[in-house]
C-alpha cells in the first residue's frame, strides 16, 4: 500500500487526531563536500531529499527508494547521523495532526546523475556549505548546516 494510500486509510478511522510519522533525509555530498539540495515544486525553500516511511518499511530501504525515486540516484553506502524528535505538534491546512520524526543519513556512496523528478522536486543542485546560509531553507535544509560539520 502506498504511504498516500495508508495515510488516507488512517485518518478515515482517527480522523484528524495526532499520529507519529517517521521519515528519512539524505545528506547526499559531491566529492568537492558540497552538498546536494532539492526545491520541491510547491516551495521556493531547498531542503534535503526526504520522505515518510511506507507502512511496514526499514528506515534504510526508504532512503534509498525516496533517493531513487526523486532524484534518479542510487545509494551504496549510507550511515544514520541524526535523529530530528519534534519539538510541537503539527498541523495542516484540513486540520490532520501530526508528530514528525526523521532519521537523517549520510549518503557516503552513490551513482547517478541527480535528476529532480518533476513531480515532487522542481530542481536538485549542489551547494557548497558557505553558499547554504544564504538560501530560503526547509528546516532540514537547516539541519543540513549543523551536519556539514
Amino acid at each position: 500500500m502506498s504511504r498516500e494510500g495508508y495515510i488516507r486509510e488512517l485518518r478515515a478511522v482517527i480522523g484528524p487526531r495526532p499520529v507519529n510519522l517517521i521519515g528519512v533525509a539524505a545528506l547526499i555530498t559531491d566529492p568537492y563536500g558540497r552538498v546536494l539540495l532539492a526545491r520541491r515544486v510547491t516551495s521556493g525553500r531547498w531542503g534535503l531529499i526526504a520522505d515518510l516511511c511506507e507502512l511496514g518499511e526499514a528506515l534504510d530501504v526508504t532512503l534509498r527508494r525516496e533517493v531513487h525515486e526523486e532524484s534518479a540516484l542510487t545509494v551504496t553506502d549510507a550511515h544514520l547521523i541524526d535523529l530530528l524528535c519534534p519539538d510541537r505538534l503539527s498541523e495542516v491546512p484540513n486540520g490532520d495532526q501530526f508528530y514528525s520524526y526523521t532519521a537523517a543519513y549520510r549518503v557516503t556512496a552513490w551513482h547517478g546523475t541527480p535528476q529532480p523528478d518533476g513531480h515532487e522536486l522542481a530542481e536538485l543542485r549542489f551547494w557548497a556549505p558557505a553558499e547554504l546560509s544564504g538560501l530560503p531553507l526547509t528546516r532540514l535544509g537547516r539541519a543540513a548546516l549543523a551536519w556539514q560539520v
